[in-house]
C-alpha cells in the first residue's frame, strides 16, 4: 500500500472512532496525572510556542493551553478535531487547530519552542518523516515530546487497523523506548530524557510498557 493511501485510510479510521475515542482514552482518565507529567517534561519557563503534531482528540494541546502556553495543533482526522475543538471550547482554552496531515501543516520552520507527539509514531506510514517535521518547527534549543508504547504486548486494549493497512505501518506494533532514542538522534535531536518514572504504573490497561522523552534541537 502507498503511504498517501495508507495515509488516507488512517484518518478515516480516527474519523470513525472520534466520537467514543475520548470515553477510554488515558488522558482523560487519568487527566491530572498526564498535566504533572508535561508540565515537568516542558521544563518551561514562561509562555512558550507548541505544536502539537497528530493531535488527535488533543490530548497535548488541550494540556499545553491549559498550562498558559500559545498552542498550534494539526491532524488529518477531521473527526478527532471536531471533538478537539469541542474540548477546547468547553474548556475554555485557545488553540489553533488546522486540518493537515503532520507533513503538511503549514507551521513555519523555526516557530515553535515545543513540539509534541504522543501516541502518534505507530500509526504513521513515515514516522521518521514526522521527527524532521518536528526538528525542521523547532527554534535552537526547542524541545521535542514524544510518548508512545510497544502496543503488541496488550492487543485486547489497543487499536488496529485491517490486516493490509498495518502491514504498511512500520510501528504498527509500537516502539520501545530504546528505539524511539535512535529514531530522535537520527533525526537530529541531542540525548533524550525520559520522563515516564512519573507515572507510579503505566497508564495504559494490560501494562503496555510506554515511554516519555524529550529531546532538544541542538
Amino acid at each position: 500500500m502507498k503511504a498517501a493511501e495508507a495515509q488516507a485510510e488512517v484518518s478515516d479510521y480516527w474519523t470513525r472512532r472520534a466520537p467514543a475515542f475520548d470515553g477510554v482514552a488515558s488522558h482523560v482518565a487519568q487527566a491530572t496525572l498526564w498535566r504533572d507529567v508535561l508540565a515537568a517534561a516542558f521544563e518551561a519557563h514562561g509562555v512558550k510556542d507548541v505544536v502539537d503534531l497528530g493531535t488527535g482528540t488533543g490530548a497535548c494541546a488541550l494540556i499545553a493551553a491549559s498550562l498558559g502556553h500559545r498552542v498550534r495543533a494539526c491532524d488529518g482526522s477531521e473527526g478527532m478535531l471536531a471533538v478537539a475543538r469541542q474540548a477546547a471550547a468547553a474548556a475554555g482554552l485557545e488553540v489553533a487547530f488546522e486540518p493537515a496531515l503532520i507533513e503538511e501543516a503549514s507551521f513555519e520552520p523555526g516557530s515553535a519552542d515545543i513540539v509534541t507527539l504522543r501516541n502518534v509514531l505507530w500509526t504513521l506510514p513515515d514516522p521518521m518523516a514526522a521527527l524532521r517535521k518536528a526538528h525542521l518547527l523547532l527554534r535552537r534549543g526547542g524541545v521535542v515530546f514524544v510518548s508512545d508504547g510497544l502496543w503488541s504486548i496488550a492487543p485486547q486494549y489497543r487499536s488496529t487497523y485491517p490486516e493490509t493497512l498495518a502491514a504498511s505501518l512500520p510501528r504498527h506494533d509500537g516502539l520501545t523506548e530504546d528505539e524511539a532514542r535512535t529514531m530522535l538522534s537520527e533525526a537530529g535531536f541531542g540525548a533524550a530524557r525520559s520522563w515516564q518514572h512519573l507515572f507510579p504504573a503505566s497508564p495504559y490497561p494490560g501494562d503496555v510498557p510506554m515511554f516519555v522523552l524529550t529531546a532538544r534541537k541542538g
